[in-house]
């Protein structure tokens, strides 16, 4: 089998370094998007980027589970009350409203203009109001993981895993790490599939050990979706099946799971569309 052809757009060249041992790998700083013109190479990249590419180069097609998956996740497996609105509706509902503080975040976009954190409501309808109206926010009941785990899932199987901890240096994960426990979340999410998630064939979930679940005991719980080809690798413990997930989401999409760009990455892409 010929290796796959890979381009990474990326300032970061250690990314690239990563990929090599997989892949006939290319480094390319994403100044313009003449990257996405092959029609032989996949695609990592970040989603503004992406936005651009696809406006430029109408055969790209990557794939994502959609901005109002995790609504669909039934809530004894998320954990946590979520609902998926844009922001003109979210402002008009918060306004003049008391509200219980709640973690928002962008659907399916990260971006620093509207980190994923929870929020009062004043501060939520400030950040809100500099979204684009019909840009997708997700509001969900503030809850708590304390071992959170990436899965790369390809024909519905769990092909890589990968522990992460996002409130901790990257250089301590390693002895934060434990390969059992990784393990059973892996197992858990395979067993939720395809019975209780509808994936795309191509797609990251992340998992995570709810210790505050709004049902039932603490235990693992579906995080969020993510797209293979913009999501963070970290430490998999098998390399090659995410690069294989990688150039299988962008590979016979099927129309449900076809990626759109939000409005706010719309916005973001303008300039780099014109180049």
């Amino acid at each position: 089998m010929s290796r796959p052809h890979l381009t990474v757009i990326t300032h970061q060249r250690w990314r690239a370094d990563d990929l090599r041992p997989y892949a006939d790998v290319r480094q390319d700083h994403g100044l313009d998007t003449a990257a996405a013109g092959d029609v032989d190479v996949a695609l990592w990249c970040p989603g503004a980027w992406a936005a651009a590419a696809i406006a430029r180069h109408p055969h790209l097609l990557l794939s994502s589970a959609g901005p109002a998956w995790l609504d669909h996740v039934y809530q004894l497996l998320a954990g946590r009350d979520i609902r998926t609105s844009t922001a003109a509706d979210l402002i008009r509902e918060a306004s003049g409203e008391r509200m219980d503080p709640v973690f928002a975040k962008l659907s399916e976009t990260k971006h620093d203009s509207f980190s994923a954190r929870t929020r009062e409501v004043g501060q939520l309808l400030a950040a809100l109001y500099r979204l684009p109206p019909d840009e997708p926010v997700q509001l969900q009941t503030p809850a708590h993981f304390d071992y959170e785990v990436r899965c790369w899932l390809l024909g519905g199987q769990v092909v890589a895993r990968a522990a992460y901890f996002p409130d901790v240096p990257r250089e301590q994960w390693p002895a934060l790490d434990d390969p059992c426990r990784s393990a059973e979340a892996a197992a858990w999410l395979a067993q939720l599939v395809p019975h209780y998630l509808s994936v795309p064939p191509a797609v990251v979930i992340d998992v995570g050990w709810c210790v505050d679940p709004v049902v039932g005991p603490a235990g693992w719980r579906v995080v969020e979706a993510n797209a293979p080809w913009s999501a963070d690798w970290y430490d998999p413990d098998d390399m090659s099946a995410v690069v294989e997930t990688i150039v299988a989401s962008q590979r016979d999409v099927p129309a449900k799971w076809r990626w759109q760009p939000s409005p706010l990455l719309k916005r973001l892409s303008v300039g780099l569309i014109a180049r």
